[in-house]
């Protein structure tokens, strides 16, 4: 024998697993679907490189070795790890692992991305996914930091460090059943004069866009209840408390929940952003949850046009 070689090849270790599991040169020439003196050449050849011998003829059979069961042990482990690693790859392939991490604002985080998973889990039971709730700024630094794999945020200004695709939300006033503007097939923003408005906090842009709009035209509502959530301003009108704006994502969500949708004139609308990291290329399943996404606020354009014309 010769000193082992660190070159050892793969049909050579193939022909070794063979005739260990089947007894027999014939079976694991079959097996592999070669002659029988290919397998025992393959045989001779690793023999030759492990640098001991791998079986003994005994009364006519073949049997291992003492060191060739040695060997084989650790090359159904390696075995073992390649077929997990193969069913690794063609899983990753297929798009049925990996993790997708987002982090969203609390106007698509509590109601509109919960629906968008809930088509998008089934197509990928085997994929870990994950969706937290963060004010804007708590959701850009997640993206920026890679805490996450994408982010819904509003974004004030443009950075570098992420790349965005923006989506425009109009919006849509929302009122109590039997509210004296209910018959009005749109509200305006006259309509709001000495009107209780339920409003988003005071950085909020569609509240900042609005109350421009009523101090240009001298509209002075009755009063004011701020809110953080469409979800708690929609409870609001629901009860008769006062009327909100808001948008058509939200709208949506509590369509038919004893409130009244109207069109709101002159239109106002409110970007946000998907985001992702510029240092990261994102993942096959990312790309599919995005795609989904796109469909899913395409149908809630495609309501707020609806009511906007009805």
């Amino acid at each position: 024998m010769t000193n082992p070689s660190l070159h050892l090849r793969d049909r050579q270790v193939l022909a070794f697993k063979h005739v260990m599991e089947i007894g027999t040169v014939s079976g694991a020439a079959r097996r592999m679907l070669i002659a029988q003196p290919g397998v025992t050449r393959l045989l001779k050849q690793l023999e030759h490189d492990v640098g001991f011998t791998l079986f003994e003829r005994v009364r006519g059979r073949l049997v291992p070795t003492p060191e060739a069961r040695l060997f084989h042990r650790e090359v159904q482990r390696m075995w073992s790890g390649m077929e997990h690693l193969r069913e690794t790859a063609r899983r990753i392939s297929g798009r049925e692992v990996g993790g997708l991490r987002i982090s969203a604002m609390p106007l698509l985080g509590i109601t509109f991305l919960p629906d968008v998973l809930a088509a998008f889990s089934p197509q990928h039971p085997d994929a870990r996914l994950e969706l937290a709730t963060f004010r804007s700024e708590q959701v850009i630094e997640d993206v920026i930091t890679q805490r996450c794999d994408m982010g819904f945020a509003i974004v004030a200004e443009a950075d570098d460090r992420v790349d965005s695709e923006v989506f425009s939300l109009g919006s849509l006033c929302a009122l109590p059943r039997h509210h004296p503007l209910a018959g009005h097939e749109i509200i305006e923003v006259d309509d709001l004069d000495n009107q209780t408005i339920i409003s988003f906090e005071p950085q909020d842009p569609l509240r900042l866009d609005l109350e421009k709009l009523m101090e240009t035209r001298c509209i002075k509502p009755k009063s004011y209840l701020e809110v953080s959530l469409a979800l708690q301003a929609v409870r609001l009108v629901r009860q008769g408390v006062g009327i909100a704006i808001i948008d058509p994502i939200s709208a949506k969500v509590f369509e038919g929940e004893e409130l009244i949708l109207r069109p709101f004139k002159p239109a106002l609308s409110e970007n946000f952003a998907l985001l992702t990291t510029r240092d990261q290329p994102i993942s096959q399943l990312a790309k599919d949850f995005i795609i989904l996404f796109r469909e899913h606020f395409k149908q809630a354009s495609v309501f707020s046009t609806w009511t906007d014309s009805a």
